[in-house]
């Protein structure tokens, strides 16, 4: 019983700022310049939102700087249960973000960014029927995170920067019980506030002036959530579900993100990266209902797997205020096909986008258009039943404004 609340709730803990189309539920979607190019951003132009890419780099800003965008996504797949198919509804979702940094002196910049690095969304279409709906029909998990970075230039070659994180962190999960008994409709809620923080660090040798590298360490995330399970009165005593406050525990991965770049010509800029995320770390979920002292700790498994993504990047300089940019990245799934779930329907991810952007001496705006195809996985649930995602694809619109005070 307290292991199928354990799945419940799990399930819930994988959802925030929309449906997540990163690897496992990571978002990517940092900046309308920054998804363009594929998140090819870690070692090229510094901008704003490099305190999400690569802090270091804002040590390359003068002034006070500032931008804030938006990317929308929209969304759409299929899962199979038991034989029995669900697609999800054409939803919509927002991920906002904002940037502002300040040059204190010509060795040291500051910088508060905020933006999601996690988040997942949907919901399925007729789920009264379906046997998925047991586990969750509809799910929203948010999370946003706040960085105050300071950066420093250690010499002429390098700059470093180190920040830390505050990941505020909420979700609501819906879910059907019929199995038998008169159908009974619940909710999962909850939300949580935890820490983490970043190091970071770019590279211009001298002896190599077309040559820069990058590279940001993320700590993992440790979430403590208070929420409560709402049962609309009712309760199904063999699997302890009923109407009370609960608590969780979930660990959010860390991760290590490389980039090179190289400029060919004055107007042309190249880079190529990479992104490890300790999925691994992600190997559980912790459960309690706060008003039971015996209740046992309820544990979920995941055996997510350590995953990466390759992304690619280019951006061409038509004349000093018109830039188009084009990224791909393929996307590792760290979802186990032994452990499969509804919350998360698609396997590896290919990724094309492209977008333009537009500056002058004080303001600027940026473009991006992504679109995501996502491999069809086929396997078990943790329970051994038959499984498979298939027809997984995303768009993604990125609006970006700037500005330099």
């Amino acid at each position: 019983m307290k292991k199928y609340l354990s799945y419940t709730l799990a399930v819930m803990l994988m959802s925030w700022s929309a449906a997540s189309y990163g690897a496992g539920f990571g978002l990517y979607e940092y900046s309308a310049r920054g998804t363009a190019m594929g998140g090819a951003t870690m070692a090229n132009k510094a901008e704003a939102a490099s305190l999400a890419a690569n802090p270091a780099l804002i040590t390359e800003l003068d002034g006070t700087q500032a931008q804030a965008g938006i990317t929308v996504v929209t969304a759409n797949a299929t899962t199979t249960v038991a034989g029995q198919s669900r697609d999800l509804k054409r939803d919509v979702w927002y991920l906002p973000n904002f940037y502002l940094t300040q040059k204190w002196n010509e060795q040291v910049s500051v910088g508060l960014g905020g933006f999601s690095r996690y988040g997942l969304g949907g919901e399925y279409k007729n789920p009264f029927t379906w046997v998925g709906s047991n586990l969750a029909y509809k799910v929203k998990l948010e999370t946003f995170s706040f960085t105050p970075t300071i950066a420093v230039k250690a010499s002429d070659e390098l700059s470093v920067a180190m920040g830390l994180e505050a990941m505020v962190i909420g979700f609501a999960q819906n879910s059907y019980f019929n199995m038998g008994a008169p159908m009974t409709q619940y909710e999962i809620s909850g939300s949580g506030v935890s820490w983490g923080g970043n190091f970071s660090f770019v590279y211009r040798p001298e002896w190599a002036e077309k040559w820069s590298l990058g590279a940001l360490y993320r700590s993992k995330v440790k979430q403590k959530l208070n929420g409560r399970i709402d049962a609309n009165g009712n309760s199904i005593p063999a699997f302890n579900i009923h109407g009370a406050d609960a608590e969780g525990a979930i660990t959010l991965p860390d991760s290590i993100s490389v980039g090179v770049a190289f400029r060919p010509t004055e107007d042309l800029t190249l880079e190529a990266g990479i992104v490890g995320t300790f999925w691994s770390a992600y190997d559980q979920i912790l459960i309690q209902y706060k008003d039971s002292e015996t209740s046992p700790v309820i544990r979920n498994q995941k055996k997510y797997k350590d995953v990466y993504r390759l992304n690619l990047g280019a951006e061409y300089n038509l004349n000093p205020n018109w830039a188009v940019r084009a990224g791909y990245v393929f996307d590792k799934s760290p979802i186990n096909e032994h452990a499969m779930d509804t919350l998360v329907p698609v396997d590896d991810r290919h990724i094309g986008s492209m977008g333009f952007g537009y500056k002058n001496e004080i303001w600027s705006v940026d473009f991006a258009y992504a679109h995501i195809f996502a491999r069809d996985l086929s396997g078990t649930s943790n329970s051994h039943v038959p499984m498979k995602y298939n027809d997984g694809k995303s768009d993604m619109f990125g609006l970006t404004f700037g500005y330099k005070f």
